[in-house]
């Protein structure tokens, strides 16, 4: 079979488990409701009990990178989704918090495989020059196909309990498992020059000055723009008492601007044959829209068009900083691009989580609304842009 065609089978396969792990990562909070009914626990209770799988991606996605740099992808990947579909079978049985947490902890670990398998899995079988859209695409249809997946959830669970559409994305786990198991592969000319430790590549990564700025820019820039997307954005829409299915909306569109422009800004990149140029410009434009979000009045439309519009390209804009991603893969080998990539992503992943915490510390007895504690967001982006200059352009014919 031709090489490139073999290359984008295994790299669907490869997506579609990024878009069942941020599935997963995200369904408790479709269920959230129907869990506290059935197991009988608090809000605090499900929160706690979901942290379990942010436990669980966080202690293994360096490992994870590791693995995929000394193993074949067929073995990690597969093994990955293995145990987001064991995860499954056992939430989809749980009678009791306990059981649901360690379930929730098994996914957790499984799904810290996905991300980075689709960097490394990408870097493997295509030119460098297609790393940037592959892996803005993967980008773009896990956003897509998750928010597809969460509104089915939300009608199905109008008829069946959130236990029985756990066994079904089980049976989905187990087919993909099945798919991973049979296609996907490294390629035969890939080869590792050596084998070396866990510490001694996470070494050689915290020694490549330029790697370290890259993952420090996209920790500063990325993790702000999921932080707000994720999370700041209701307090925003709150103080204007806009409804919360519009205020899911004007997040969406968030999500949309990064799913879009995540490839495109890649392809825009390749055409200029620059990185770096295509990251300051929209980091510099991006922040511009995020300001916007933050301090804009709403004005009396009943649409809330303008904002809408605000929130897709502050996404589109800010989803330049995946191309940290790319110089990244592009200046690592091959015997340390696993793990350079998952300490990427592990600084965006910690970053957005203390983000979640951080304003709250400039809430004062005078100030308790966005206004004087939300600055910290685009101050934090601001950084990113800072750190760019000090970073070598790493694009190549």
């Amino acid at each position: 079979m031709n090489k490139i065609i073999y290359g984008s089978i295994v790299w669907l396969i490869v997506t579609l488990f990024v878009v069942y792990s941020f599935c997963l990562n995200t369904a408790a909070a479709v269920f959230s409701e129907s869990i506290k009914t059935s197991l009988h626990i608090s809000e605090v209770g499900v929160s706690i009990a979901v942290g379990a799988f942010i436990i669980g991606f966080a202690l293994m996605q360096i490992p994870a990178g590791y693995l995929l740099d000394k193993y074949n992808a067929r073995y990690v990947v597969s093994s990955g989704v293995l145990l987001l579909a064991l995860g499954n079978i056992i939430i989809s049985f749980s009678n009791n918090v306990v059981l649901f947490s360690f379930a929730n902890l098994i996914q957790g670990i499984g799904a810290s495989f996905a991300f980075i398998a689709a960097g490394v899995v990408i870097s493997q079988w295509f030119q460098p020059k297609l790393f940037p859209i592959l892996f803005g695409l993967t980008q773009t249809l896990s956003c897509i196909l998750a928010a597809v997946i969460h509104y089915i959830f939300s009608v199905a669970l109008q008829n069946h309990s959130w236990n029985e559409i756990y066994q079904i994305l089980a049976m989905g786990g187990a087919i993909l498992f099945v798919l991973t198991l049979i296609l996907v592969k490294s390629p035969s000319r890939q080869t590792k020059t050596k084998m070396i430790s866990l510490k001694t590549s996470l070494g050689m990564v915290f020694k490549n000055k330029q790697i370290g700025l890259c993952a420090l820019a996209a920790t500063t820039s990325f993790g702000t723009l999921l932080a707000y997307a994720g999370f700041w954005y209701l307090n925003i829409q709150a103080f204007y008492s806009v409804q919360m299915l519009d205020a899911v909306v004007i997040s969406g569109m968030i999500f949309v601007g990064i799913g879009i422009g995540t490839p495109v800004l890649g392809w825009i990149s390749n055409k200029f044959k620059s990185r770096k140029m295509i990251i300051h410009v929209t980091l510099c434009l991006g922040i511009m829209f995020l300001l916007m979000c933050l301090y804009l009045p709403h004005y009396q439309i009943n649409t809330l068009i303008i904002i809408k519009i605000v929130s897709f390209f502050t996404g589109f804009l800010l989803s330049g900083s995946m191309l940290f991603y790319t110089v990244v893969s592009e200046i690592s080998s091959d015997n340390t691009r696993g793990v350079a990539l998952s300490v990427t992503n592990t600084g965006v992943f910690l970053f957005n989580t203390l983000l979640m915490f951080i304003p709250y510390l400039f809430i004062t007895m005078s100030s308790t609304h966005f206004f004087t504690n939300l600055w910290i967001l685009p101050f934090c982006a601001l950084i990113s842009i800072l750190l760019t200059y000090f970073i070598n352009d790493s694009f190549k014919e």
